[in-house]
């Protein structure tokens, strides 16, 4: 007889196990450390797992080969971040893709408009077309993480500088939701991870 297929929210962790939680924002520690194994899992296995193998190439020119599915990975993780740190509802994603570059990643008087062309394209190119828009491009042998092009309008984005970015970042982030004073921080992470997980 034929047997449902659990439904599996990260490479170790079913439904169920998340369900049987039952988290919310006053559990007690065990059961947060419990919703943060899950978390981490969910993004080791979806995200830094299947980026790492498509940087495993040590040549930078072989690994540029797959920059556009590098680089699109990195920024759905971006966006799962953002929502995580700023609360799962589905309004101006933009914004908070912006604002995470901007608070995390991109500083000094140029940020918001690094910040809109990562978005628009880079991101938006990606996803959407499957290529980056205007002149934007890809590299994997710059000094910034973001630099304007000759033009002065168009820009280049690093993907290794992104990844070894993106990496610090989720490694502070997880250190400060295991600390109960990061009130606002556990509050938009319960909430998303309840939409997440469809609780």
């Amino acid at each position: 007889m034929f047997q449902p297929i659990a439904t599996f929210i990260s490479e170790k962790y079913i439904y169920e196990d998340y369900l049987n939680l039952n988290f919310k924002l006053d559990s007690p520690e065990n059961v947060w450390n419990k919703a943060v194994d899950i978390f981490i899992d969910r993004i080791n296995s979806r995200y830094f797992y299947a980026i790492g193998k498509l940087m495993e190439n040590e040549s930078r020119y072989e690994m540029l080969k797959y920059g556009f599915a590098i680089v699109t990975l990195q920024c759905s993780l971006i966006d799962t971040l953002s929502k995580f740190r700023y609360g799962a509802d589905r309004q101006n994603n933009e914004k908070k893709f912006k604002d995470f570059l901007k608070e995390y990643f991109i500083f000094g008087a140029n940020a918001e408009v690094l910040a809109k062309k990562v978005y628009k394209d880079i991101r938006c190119g990606l996803v959407h077309s499957g290529s980056t828009d205007n002149k934007s491009g890809l590299s994997c042998e710059m000094i910034e993480l973001v630099s304007f092009l000759p033009n002065n309008e168009d820009i280049s984005l690093d993907l290794l500088i992104l990844q070894e970015k993106l990496e610090k970042y989720f490694d502070q982030y997880i250190k400060k939701l295991k600390d109960k004073k990061q009130d606002e921080l556990r509050k938009n992470f319960v909430y998303t991870m309840n939409e997440v997980c469809k609780v």
